[in-house]
């Protein structure tokens, strides 16, 4: 078996058309790493998902229904490492954009098997055709309408494309954030308007003030990319990737971003990073 859904606890891989997930998009979703029935960073995943029901208004599902849920769906997988993707839909409604208060949420939960990591040390980015349009009630969480992402990725040529807003300030690539080292300080995009905060997003900052590097959240023009002496990106899956070239401009080495890499890689490995269920 290469995947198992559960929808509410109950395995089946079927969706009613009055869900206004599947109609409008209105829900969270998150996608997590598990290994040996464990995910990675759980705290961080669950805390995102509570403060986009928050910001969307969408009931909160307590944390142990999500265990249940879990447990339940690794006991069907056969697998030690995979992926794990929650889904959470504010629930089904007739037609229309409104929805009634009682309306009870559904709970989704893809696994499916991870494939093997290839190690890229050439990784590229362009800048994509699609960006980000402010909105601060949707900034920082990961809502499910993607439609920005899917029309940046629909035409890239390089491994990742970077997302501008509408002032061309830097936001993110298409599937995670990015970080430019300049001298001895970190700089990644101020996420106040748009974009999403990944769940390695806060790891990775205090990470690199452990390591004695000054950290900076801010605007970032594009044109401050080809400032910089290094360049790397991180999401849940890949967890923190170098950029070799951005277009035509090309990065050297990366000893700041490898001491960071390093000192990740030593943070998954410690067992409180790990929620068991």
């Amino acid at each position: 078996m290469t995947q198992v859904v559960l929808i509410d606890g109950e395995e089946q891989s079927k969706i009613t058309i009055f869900n206004r997930n599947m109609q409008f998009g209105d829900g969270l979703f998150e996608t997590c790493v598990a290994q040996k029935n464990k995910i990675l960073f759980w705290p961080n995943h669950f805390a995102r998902l509570n403060i986009g029901c928050k910001r969307l208004n969408i009931k909160k599902v307590n944390e142990s229904d999500w265990v249940n849920d879990l447990n339940k769906a690794f006991a069907l997988f056969a697998h030690s490492k995979c992926i794990v993707k929650l889904i959470l839909s504010r629930g089904e409604s007739s037609r229309g954009y409104g929805y009634e208060e009682d309306i009870v949420p559904v709970r989704i939960v893809i696994i499916s098997e991870m494939k093997k990591t290839i190690v890229n040390n050439s990784f590229s980015l362009e800048y994509s055709d699609s960006g980000y349009h402010s909105n601060p009630k949707l900034a920082g969480i990961k809502h499910c309408n993607r439609l920005e992402q899917i029309l940046a990725r629909s035409n890239l040529s390089s491994d990742e494309g970077i997302m501008l807003d509408e002032n061309q300030n830097v936001i993110s690539v298409t599937q995670g954030n990015i970080y430019l080292i300049i001298g001895n300080t970190l700089l990644t995009p101020k996420l106040d308007k748009c974009g999403v905060v990944g769940s390695r997003r806060s790891v990775i900052l205090e990470l690199a003030k452990s390591l004695n590097i000054k950290v900076k959240e801010n605007h970032i023009s594009a044109d401050k990319l080809k400032q910089a002496d290094e360049v790397f990106i991180s999401n849940s899956v890949i967890g923190i990737q170098s950029v070799s070239s951005i277009e035509d401009y090309i990065l050297g080495d990366n000893p700041l971003t490898e001491k960071i890499k390093v000192a990740f890689q030593g943070k998954t490995q410690e067992i409180k990073s790990w929620t068991c269920f």
